[in-house]
């Protein structure tokens, strides 16, 4: 069901959200998919999800893509200022953040229609970092 949702998004519908002083496509990522090598910008990288010790990577194009890394590994590589652990399962890309409940449900929801939990323990920290985020773009 959730590949389904993925590929129903069209790629004009997941617009990031990036900060003025952010400079755009300068560093890519090397992903390894199919007997080759894919460079993957870390602009167009919505999330990341671990599974055991593998991760997917979520791009805005709606594709996802298996890595043999933890996203410990991965989270090394990308922009400790656009990209944040808000569970032991999930990385996000700020830039792609829409929207939250953060009452007792904690779910952020992404510009591609995701939703991913937060844990209770970062609740506060992942609440003031968006809002600090968001204060960017206001001023």
């Amino acid at each position: 069901m959730e590949a389904n949702r993925l590929h129903q998004s069209s790629t004009s519908a997941v617009r990031p959200s990036f900060p003025a002083g952010y400079q755009l496509g300068s560093h890519r990522i090397a992903i390894p998919h199919l007997n080759r090598t894919i460079m993957v910008s870390v602009d167009d990288i919505v999330n990341l999800e671990a599974e055991s010790n593998y991760a997917y990577v979520f791009t805005r194009d709606g594709k996802r893509y298996l890595v043999s890394k933890t996203l410990k590994e991965l989270e090394q590589v990308l922009d400790e200022t656009m990209f944040v652990r808000i569970h032991k399962s999930y990385t996000i890309n700020l830039a792609y953040v829409r929207g939250g409940l953060f009452n007792r449900d904690r779910i952020l929801q992404l510009a591609d229609g995701r939703e991913v939990p937060i844990s209770r323990r970062r609740m506060k920290e992942i609440t003031d970092l968006l809002y600090r985020y968001t204060q960017k773009f206001v001023n």
